[in-house]
């Protein structure tokens, strides 16, 4: 048994105290051997709160929620433990957001100094990244259903006891990779935030990058500061483990959606190969471990729930759907053809998205291939154009860069009525679309 010392718990001005310290800290270490600029924009505390808006939003995106249902499992876990563990390990938690956030800061301020491209989520154009991300999740899949376990050395655990709960380093390292399934996701206020920050001076892009992992972790400052709120929280019991395989199915479906943004690196045959191996090894070590029973439960549940969505789509598809195949006339994006289609009078709608962007492809069966904008785009009077940012495009960038934007998607509007260009929000909306390209035409002569 390891001998945990005893420290007296942090009350809320002491917690207070300490993060404040922690980020002063931070600020002037970053800004040493140079002069601290002076925060001129006028608009630098709204953008402020819209970075600490956007990071929450990013704990209900689709690439966090895995994430979130591991630690869900363990704050199950720590309703019988005492006020500093639970404390400790959702400050661990907070932190690993935070720490990731800073690396992000710090990598634009490299890529900036060395001239390299700068963007948002431009780590998923890089396949050994992905693999990496795959690989890891696939770990975080296999662990949670029991498949193994990583044991640590004597030595290792040891010193970690000593610091204090076995799990901080874990929830650490969740809170780390949380941020990291979170970067290809644009959500709302998300990208104004960082068009901001990687456009402004260095105090104020570290500023907007730790707000937005201020905001991502503040529901775990929130029980870091009121502990006592785990006490509402379920008791564990052996439906923890049955809650457990949820878990793990989020996890895995993250895990083959990473899978699947290899098929344009490797091609699509190998990533459905490695993508079945897994499932089947994943399904064989739930039927050893938790019996045969629960696989055929899985499958029938997966099934029941394809087929539901499969029926309810079908009942409804006059209320949603126009067409589901992409039949616009995409032309690749060139800016100069742009030029030429305006002085003709007609209207282009460029459309910059990735195969990594999950609200790339929520615009676009949602919206685009939708009414009305989808009839809208067909007329012989609309150029449509698409940019694909799934690899690395110095044009795509520079692009992006002309609109203040530095990741995907991105929707520009252009007409006589406006050359330079209408850019449309992250999220589409189909009032919105049609707004735009009603007011770029060419106004009548009165």
């Amino acid at each position: 048994m390891f001998i945990i010392q005893k420290t007296n718990l942090l009350n809320r001005r002491q917690f207070i105290i300490l993060i404040t310290v922690f980020f002063l800290s931070f600020f002037s270490v970053s800004a040493i051997a140079q002069p601290i600029p002076e925060i001129q924009s006028s608009n630098v505390f709204s953008i402020i709160g819209i970075a600490l808006l956007g990071g929450l939003i990013l704990n209900i995106m689709p690439c966090v929620l895995p994430v979130l249902g591991m630690k869900l499992n363990s704050i199950l876990t720590l309703s019988s433990t005492n006020t500093h563990s639970i404390r400790l390990q959702f400050l661990a938690s907070a932190s690993g957001i935070l720490f990731s956030f800073w690396i992000l800061a710090s990598a634009v301020l490299v890529l900036r100094i060395t001239g390299g491209m700068i963007g948002w989520g431009i780590q998923f154009q890089n396949p050994l990244f992905i693999g990496f991300m795959a690989i890891t999740t696939g770990l975080f899949t296999a662990n949670l259903l029991g498949l193994f376990e990583i044991q640590l050395s004597h030595q290792f655990s040891t010193f970690i006891a000593q610091k204090g709960d076995n799990s901080t380093l874990g929830n650490f390292i969740q809170g780390m990779f949380a941020t990291l399934l979170a970067t290809p996701c644009s959500a709302p206020f998300l990208g104004t935030a960082v068009a901001f920050a990687l456009g402004a001076s260095t105090l104020e892009m570290l500023l907007v990058f730790t707000c937005l992992g201020l905001g991502m972790a503040l529901p775990w400052l929130f029980f870091a500061v009121f502990p006592h709120l785990i006490s509402y929280m379920p008791k564990p019991g052996p439906w923890m483990n049955k809650s457990k395989i949820v878990f793990s199915l989020m996890m895995m479906s993250s895990t083959l959606w990473l899978l699947s943004l290899l098929s344009p690196f490797i091609g699509i045959l190998l990533t459905v190969i490695i993508a079945l191996l897994f499932s089947v090894y994943l399904l064989y070590g739930i039927a050893h471990i938790h019996g045969k029973n629960t696989v055929i439960a899985i499958i029938a549940v997966i099934i029941l729930l394809s087929s539901s969505v499969l029926i309810i789509g079908s009942m409804t598809t006059k209320y949603w759907v126009t067409p589901t195949e992409d039949n616009l006339r995409w032309e690749p994006l060139n800016e100069r053809a742009i030029d030429n289609y305006i002085q003709q009078g007609k209207t282009v709608f460029v459309n910059i998205s990735a195969d990594w962007c999950i609200t790339c492809k929520t615009n676009k069966i949602g919206v685009i291939l939708q009414n009305p904008v989808y009839p809208a785009l067909q007329q012989k009077s609309v150029i449509t154009m698409q940019g694909d940012w799934t690899h690395p495009s110095t044009k795509i960038t520079e692009y992006l860069k002309s609109h203040q934007r530095y990741g995907v998607p991105l929707t520009v509007v252009y007409g006589p009525n406006a050359p330079q260009g209408l850019a449309l929000p992250v999220l589409l909306d189909s009032d919105k679309v049609i707004h735009a390209l009603n007011y770029v035409k060419d106004k009548p002569n009165q």
